[in-house]
């Protein structure tokens, strides 16, 4: 036990010591270094100034007028022929007598006509294709663009009727009489044809009742 107690003092001491020596080398270190002044980094302080304008509102362009358009429109108005009969008509064509009858675009073809009285009726466009006509009455009749082609029109009167763009492809005009009536505008009329006529008046010519 004594022993060791004296060992343990040895120890203690010896680290004392050590201690001592340590304090003693700092202490020099420290003397040493008198003249030197640790001085940190001045620390910079940098402001940072962000300058941030305002955008102008912009004012909006001014909007241009948009183009304008201008459709015209164009009415137009087509008048039908009637192309029917009405009673008036049908009754005329059975009692033989249309006189100022509406028979526009009325189609006659290859019917039995003969001695039907037509006068001062409005034909116009009708079609008597292939219609006996013998002895029928169209004196101051409208018969403009009339189709006559075949007809048998032996002995029918046409004094003083309107003929213009009327067709007489292929018609027996045998005795017929075409007074007063300009041929200038007449279709399909022949020679021929026109001496078979009983009546009718030229240019230059006259030959009427």
């Amino acid at each position: 036990m004594f022993v060791q107690r004296v060992f343990g003092q040895r120890v203690l001491i010896q680290r004392l010591l050590i201690q001592r020596v340590l304090v003693v080398i700092g202490l020099v270190v420290l003397a040493a270094c008198g003249d030197v002044e640790v001085m940190s980094e001045p620390s910079v302080d940098v402001a940072v100034t962000t300058t941030v304008e305002d955008a102008a509102p912009t004012e909006p362009a001014p909007a241009e007028p948009a183009p304008t358009t201008t459709i015209e429109t164009t009415t137009t108005t087509t008048t039908v022929p009637v192309t029917t009969t009405t009673v008036l008509d049908v009754i005329c064509i059975k009692t033989t007598t249309c006189q100022y009858a509406n028979l526009v675009g009325v189609d006659f073809s290859r019917l039995k006509l003969d001695f039907i009285n037509f006068s001062v009726a409005n034909l116009g466009g009708a079609s008597f294709v292939g219609a006996n006509l013998n002895n029928s009455i169209f004196i101051r009749a409208d018969l403009s663009a009339v189709n006559f082609e075949g007809a048998s029109l032996k002995n029918a009167d046409m004094t003083a009727s309107v003929l213009t763009a009327a067709s007489f492809k292929g018609a027996n005009l045998e005795g017929a009489v075409l007074c007063d009536v300009d041929l200038d505008t007449v279709l399909e009329l022949t020679k021929a044809q026109l001496d078979q006529v009983k009546k009718f008046k030229t240019k230059g010519k006259v030959y009427c009742p």
